[in-house]
């Protein structure tokens, strides 16, 4: 008998989805994260083959299994957003999770009308916040990591998804949420230094390392922070070769064995935006370029290092400038 193909159009999907993190009662405020480009949803699953001796394998039963999103935002922010997509990571120290203590549901929606919930889902891989007027707000990709509920068996449904259902997208990105603002940098040292930079602006990451918490009965559980790292980084345009190299900034000649200058890297937003300090703020790369049409300075970086009197090595927030 000749093969003779068919093909129904209508169900070969296509189509962009945005992320829904906050699914309040009335629809008309429910609150996303804009994505530019893919998003991409995985059940992953960690198996363990069983071998057998002339055989190979014969079995893979699972070790485990969570999803994986990966996105790109593409920079709407506000004070929900914020909150949503750092889980309070400035403010964490060691051994604490980054999942809240009731489960933090998270929704996959589709411009064509389809809704996947994932149970308890939160960021693990950041991506960097941008800084200045005329930025996109962030830079990079970003990683969400679903988990099991909190004491709920495998085996109840929804426990860790629940596939697409139909649901309208009527949400329209609004003008309001994608916040450009000029931003004041200064380091205290002594004197203080005031920075501008070229058109890049500063670039904060926060480079924590998190890692899952698993159980061989369960899988994976939850996501610790297993190390605490802020950096931040701009190519200053008013900063000269002589400051670059001088004992205020990298210290020239300093001994062996001498700890780098520091002191609070601020970065303040204008009314209402983002302030950020970076506690015991340390230069890691001072690199001056000797050429035609370049600032002195290359892109340098500070890292935050924790000191007496502050609680962590950096606090950023949403809130009104103080210098205003």
């Amino acid at each position: 008998m000749a093969y003779e193909p068919t093909i129904d159009r209508t169900t070969l999907l296509e189509g962009p989805a945005h992320i829904l993190f906050d699914k309040a009662a009335e629809k008309s405020s429910w609150q996303y994260i804009w994505c530019t480009g893919n998003v991409t949803v995985s059940l992953a699953r960690a198996e363990k083959e069983m071998k057998v001796a002339g055989f190979g394998a014969i079995d893979d039963p699972a070790k485990d299994e969570w999803i994986e999103i990966d996105f790109t935002p593409a920079g709407n922010f506000s004070p929900a957003v914020f909150a949503w997509m750092f889980s309070g990571i400035f403010a964490l120290k060691v051994g604490a999770s980054i999942f809240p203590s009731t489960d933090s549901p998270l929704y996959i929606h589709t411009l064509d009308g389809k809704l996947m919930t994932i149970a308890n889902a939160r960021v693990t891989q950041f991506p960097s916040i941008r800084w200045g007027a005329g930025n996109a707000r962030f830079e990079g990709t970003a990683k969400i990591i679903g988990v099991i509920k909190k004491s709920t068996s495998r085996a109840t449904a929804g426990a860790l998804f629940t596939a697409a259902a139909a649901e309208t997208f009527t949400a329209v990105p609004a003008s309001t949420e994608w916040i450009h603002l000029p931003c004041l940098a200064t380091w205290a040292l002594t004197p203080a230094l005031t920075i501008m930079t070229d058109d890049k602006g500063w670039t904060l990451r926060a480079a924590h390392k998190l890692t899952e918490r698993y159980n061989p009965d369960v899988g994976r559980y939850d996501y610790r922070v297993d190390e605490v790292a802020v950096e931040a980084s701009c190519r200053p345009i008013n900063i000269s070769d002589a400051q670059i190299f001088s004992a205020a900034l990298a210290g020239t000649s300093r001994l062996i064995g001498a700890s780098s200058p520091f002191g609070t890297l601020t970065l303040a937003e204008d009314y209402t935006g983002l302030t950020a300090s970076l506690y015991g703020a340390r230069l890691a790369k001072r690199t001056a370029i000797y050429g035609e049409n370049q600032p002195r300075a290359d892109d340098l970086i500070w890292k935050a290092y924790p000191i007496a009197g502050q609680t962590y090595i950096a606090d950023v927030d949403m809130t009104p400038n103080p210098q205003a």
